[in-house]
């Protein structure tokens, strides 16, 4: 979390730097930071949902390799495939990911201007609805992006070549609505979270912020 908002600030800074304070606050200003902020956080966020959706995987059905544990896993990953292993699907995780915390951070924005005028409070239902919005809407790419990462602990049930295919497939096989499989889940898990983090973030920013100089 800490590089994934210190991505984002000094993202934000980089945009008011060059474009004016104007265009640091626009919707496309902090949708570029909310996305910079996904490929700061994603260099130890890939590994971490790597691993995870390998034991996930495990226990449903006949895998090639068995883990155990996260340590095992994470070491049977890197022994079997290299480091490279560990970023299996890294682009299409991008994909996934920096669209929806670009969203994510343009409705966060937005809400918070709209709370803060309207003395709408606490803070924290403006995380929980960019969240449940950002989180549906980009649900389809999570979706292939999570079949990608599992695909090589069972081929034979994920026969996917590539990010094309593999949406293509699920259409063909599932139905549209087979991309938003999950869909319920994924918002109930995202949007506490990141808006107990994002909340958290706001009061330390606050505090930590240097007090006014005295008149």
């Amino acid at each position: 979390q800490g590089l994934y908002f210190m991505s984002y600030e000094l993202c934000r800074d980089a945009i008011g730097a060059f474009g004016g304070e104007g265009m640091r606050q626009s919707a496309a200003g902090t949708f570029v930071a909310g996305a910079f902020a996904q490929l700061g956080g994603s260099v130890a966020w890939v590994p971490m949902d790597v691993v995870k959706e390998r034991l996930q995987v495990e226990g449903q059905m006949t895998v090639k390799e068995t883990y155990g544990g996260s340590l095992q896993a994470l070491q049977r990953i890197i022994k079997t495939e290299g480091v490279l292993g560990l970023y299996r699907a890294y682009w299409i995780h991008q994909l996934t990911w920096a669209p929806f915390n670009g969203l994510y951070f343009t409705l966060y924005e937005s809400f918070k201007t709209f709370a803060k005028e309207n003395d709408f409070y606490p803070m924290t239902w403006e995380g929980t609805a960019a969240g449940v919005i950002a989180g549906a809407v980009t649900n389809p790419a999570d979706l292939v992006k999570t079949r990608l990462q599992v695909a090589r602990a069972n081929p034979g049930v994920f026969d996917y070549d590539n990010t094309v295919d593999c949406a293509v497939k699920i259409v063909r096989r599932e139905g549209v609505m087979g991309l938003f499989d999950g869909v319920g889940a994924r918002v109930l898990v995202i949007a506490p979270r990141l808006a107990l983090a994002v909340s958290s973030y706001e009061y330390l920013k606050d505090w930590m912020a240097p007090a006014p100089a005295p008149r």
